[in-house]
């Protein structure tokens, strides 16, 4: 059996100290990638398969709750966690509500609420994967089922019309 790849984590903020300390924190266990803005973390979720991303509420450009609903619509099954220093509670609730985010940290954290925290968002990208592949196991099975009813109903037809010549 072979080792299961690590799981791919984004990080993105605009303080470059804070992309390397959850870096230097998490690497052992997750792919970490880094961006310092939310345009350079739209590009690298372009180029590699992001399972988790994490944002800063607070950067320049926008704001971590409207790159979350933007990586949501365009990158579903992607766990999406927002962290910042400052309580901007009414954007983060709604934005947890509406569903465009997993999960929210404070900062500054401590490292084991951080690990925890990620673990259980790789955790939780594993079984929604999972979910994914048996609804498309069952709907083939499904459609190889009805087209087997599909058949049979026709061989009954046909069986019913020649009765009927008979």
């Amino acid at each position: 059996m072979g080792v299961k790849p690590k799981h791919c984590l984004l990080v993105v903020d605009d303080e470059p100290n804070v992309c390397d300390s959850v870096h230097d924190l998490l690497r052992r266990e997750f792919r970490v990638l880094k961006a310092n803005s939310a345009e350079e973390g739209c590009r690298l979720m372009q180029e590699e398969e992001i399972h988790i991303i994490m944002s800063d509420q607070r950067m320049p450009q926008i704001s971590g709750v409207e790159l979350l609903t933007k990586v949501k619509s365009r990158f579903p099954n992607a766990i999406r966690m927002l962290f910042t220093g400052y309580a901007d509670i009414e954007s983060i609730i709604a934005a947890i509500n509406q569903g465009h985010i997993y999960g929210f940290l404070k900062k500054p954290w401590q490292p084991e609420e951080l690990e925890a925290a990620v673990r259980q968002a790789a955790q939780e990208y594993d079984r929604l994967t999972e979910a994914a592949q048996e609804r498309e196991t069952l709907i083939g099975e499904v459609a190889s089922l009805q087209s087997r009813v599909s058949v049979l109903e026709n061989e009954v037809r046909r069986l019913l019309d020649q009765k009927a010549v008979n």
